[in-house]
């Protein structure tokens, strides 16, 4: 990044030196966005303006967090507009493990984009963390799992499970699990029973079981060398880099 972009300040020795709280930015200067975690190393390392930072400033934190989340081009287009941002970083761990977090600054229900399931094995049982169809349309999910290229709906999962309760806690117990052709026949289905517990959702977060139209205003700029493995025999770059398209 610090090699292959637009120096924000116009002046590549601008790291090095020292400014008054009053300093203005100049029209050039731009924002990158990506997950606090990371924001020192994009100052560090890129010598690029993040979004926000581990100093864990609230406002920049939950735009950001509103941002990865959103699902739709305008609510996006204005966030990435207040943060001033032309970049957007995508990782790996930001959609496997730590989306959680993501919604926790946004205010948002967990449940909204993934949920436990309790699968009989053998006389006990196997937790089993599935995502639901909004997981998918998230502006983070779209960009890393699938470039934000159009995608064709796969065959979505539909779950039967019964509500179990255990010391004041409700857990979902699956019953039957079955694939569907489309998201439509299996949405079909589930407006056909008349009474039972139904979830759609995708084992895979680089799979979506639903279709999803592709995001124009971003342009993957870069992919690191280094990928994940992940499940259903996909390989992925473990950094995806975005830039802004206005």
């Amino acid at each position: 990044m610090k090699d292959n972009t637009p120096d924000p300040l116009g002046d590549p020795d601008a790291y090095y030196k020292l400014y008054n709280l009053d300093f203005k930015y100049p029209a050039t200067a731009y924002g990158v966005t990506t997950w606090w975690d990371y924001g020192y190393w994009v100052s560090r390392i890129a010598h690029r303006l993040p979004s926000t930072n581990p100093s864990q400033a609230p406002t920049p934190i939950t735009k950001t967090a509103n941002l990865f989340l959103s699902e739709n081009v305008s609510a996006s287009n204005k966030i990435v507009d207040e943060l001033g941002s032309s970049y957007i970083i995508a990782d790996y761990d930001l959609i496997v493990s730590k989306l959680w977090a993501v919604v926790d600054w946004a205010q948002q229900d967990q449940n909204k984009y993934f949920d436990v399931y309790y699968i009989p094995d053998n006389g006990s049982y196997t937790a089993r963390q599935l995502m639901t169809p909004d997981f998918y349309r998230t502006l983070a999910v779209r960009l890393y799992s699938f470039d934000g290229q159009a995608v064709a709906e796969g065959s979505p999962l539909v779950v039967t499970y019964d509500k179990k309760v255990s010391n004041g806690i409700q857990y979902k117990v699956v019953t039957t699990a079955k694939q569907y052709s489309s998201y439509k026949a299996a949405q079909d289905f589930i407006a056909s029973q008349k009474s039972g517990n139904y979830d759609i959702v995708g084992s895979s977060p680089f799979v979506s079981p639903v279709p999803l139209e592709a995001v124009t205003n971003y342009k993957l700029v870069y992919s690191s060398q280094y990928s994940q493995s992940a499940s259903q025999n996909v390989t992925i770059p473990e950094i995806k880099i975005f830039e802004h398209i206005k």
